[in-house]
């Protein structure tokens, strides 16, 4: 499943707070972590599950983990010693497109051409395995083709979740007997209403994993279509990072900035932009309340021996 090409980087999203499961860690495990460091399943925290998802693609080193200041010793305590670049710290939670465009601008400066995958901390997914093959694909499609559009990963919906986003794939734009389809986005909606989620459940929509592949460059060009003043605060730290000014524009930066959301601020404002290849067979959960880990907690139980528990997930 390796991709030989070094051209490949991955964001890790680790910057949450978490602050909607903290009774349900504190009664479940004894913990005011948030969530991301927390293992609720077998030993491992959920950021280490994903670093060890991403790492069956991706090199240690192409790895930059988006955190928050204030979490630097919960990160320690769950990955030990990281190679240096690959943390990035914010100083402040401004939600998920700070939170990725930040170490984008890291990752352009060192490797303007790269492709980059972004990944969530706080998803649970088995097999894992197969969600990696889907990136790898989406890397191989986007490199074939020289596309600028992003690719998400998306997952079958089960049921009329209404605090996920929605996607309904339209045409193809790559299908063989080796690959995942790749599908134009249809449309795509952030946090539908009940009804609305019955219909798109009843149409056979998916859900968007919030995991995607693109062109360094293209996501750069999502950022600056849908939300420009965000890009503008952001456009010192082209030239200062790495350098020894970096940590003071950081910090005035985020001081400035307000939260934005990275799917419904910039994805959903382009669908046309966009394409969707849908994972079929994968157990796939945004663990963002204490329902949907039991959900996946029982539906495991009952589907599965303990020792899936164990497995890289």
């Amino acid at each position: 499943m390796s991709i030989t090409s070094s051209s490949l980087w991955g964001i890790v999203a680790a910057g949450g707070e978490g602050a909607r499961l903290k009774d349900f860690a504190r009664d479940r495990i004894g913990t005011d972590t948030p969530k991301q460091f927390c293992a609720f399943v077998g030993t491992r925290t959920m950021l280490e599950r994903t670093l060890r998802r991403a790492r069956l693609l991706i090199s240690s080193q192409h790895l930059v983990i988006s955190a928050t200041s204030h979490h630097r010793p919960f990160l320690f305590q769950s990955l030990g010693e990281r190679p240096p670049g690959s943390l990035l710290s914010q100083p402040r939670n401004r939600h998920t497109a700070p939170g990725i465009l930040f170490p984008l601008i890291h990752i352009f400066k060192n490797a303007p051409d790269a492709l980059v995958a972004i990944f969530p901390s706080d998803h649970f997914v088995l097999p894992g395995r197969r969600l990696m093959r889907a990136v790898g694909e989406a890397t191989a499609y986007l490199r074939r083709t020289n596309s600028t559009s992003a690719v998400i990963l998306a997952a079958d919906a089960t049921y009329p979740e209404t605090e996920y986003g929605w996607i309904s794939p339209g045409t193809s734009v790559s299908t063989s007997d080796q690959t995942e389809s790749i599908f134009r986005v249809k449309d795509f909606a952030e946090k539908p209403s009940p009804h609305e989620a019955e219909r798109m459940l009843a149409e056979r929509w998916v859900w968007n994993t919030m995991v995607l592949v693109a062109r360094g460059t293209s996501l750069l060009e999502f950022f600056r279509r849908a939300v420009p003043d965000l890009v503008a605060y952001f456009k010192p730290l082209h030239r200062l990072a790495g350098t020894r000014l970096e940590q003071h524009v950081t910090n005035e930066v985020y001081r400035t900035i307000s939260s934005v959301n990275f799917s419904s601020a910039v994805l959903a404002r382009q669908p046309d932009h966009l394409s969707v290849s849908p994972i079929r067979g994968m157990h796939w959960s945004d663990w963002g309340s204490k329902a949907r880990i039991l959900r996946t907690i029982n539906a495991l139980r009952a589907g599965h021996t303990a020792r899936s528990f164990m497995e890289p997930a």
